[in-house]
């Protein structure tokens, strides 16, 4: 019976190529998801850093705003 072994042949050949198939759509996903960690470790870091600028310039304005009030009430005297 020839062909009832190349059927299983055929049967066993599709089985592994669908399971390469499946291990390499789950590796390809498990890339991109590392992948879309990183870019969100990056912005991350991105929005941190432009929080602390903010932070220094508002310091910035304040102390500039106390010496102009301080220039404003010596000019008054």
């Amino acid at each position: 019976m020839p062909g009832a072994e190349l059927a299983q042949y055929g049967l066993a050949t599709f089985a592994v190529a669908g399971l390469l198939y499946i291990v390499n759509l789950f590796l390809t996903k498990k890339k991109d998801n590392d992948e879309l960690m990183a870019v969100i470790e990056n912005n991350t870091k991105a929005i941190d850093n432009l929080s602390n600028v903010m932070q220094s310039l508002q310091m910035s304005l304040v102390r500039q705003e106390a010496k102009i009030d301080e220039l404003l009430e010596r000019a008054r005297r």
